[in-house]
């Protein structure tokens, strides 16, 4: 039980890795949300 855990948790730090870098690469959600906001106003 406690190894199926330990898998769960890798691949959810694996995942939010992953969308870090690509928020960070400036081509995630938020990054086109600001995008947008600033091309606004």
């Amino acid at each position: 039980m406690k190894f199926q855990l330990n898998q769960k948790n890798k691949r959810l730090l694996l995942i939010i890795g992953i969308v870090v870098l690509i928020e960070l690469s400036g081509y995630g959600f938020f990054a086109s949300l600001f995008r947008l906001i600033g091309s606004v106003s």
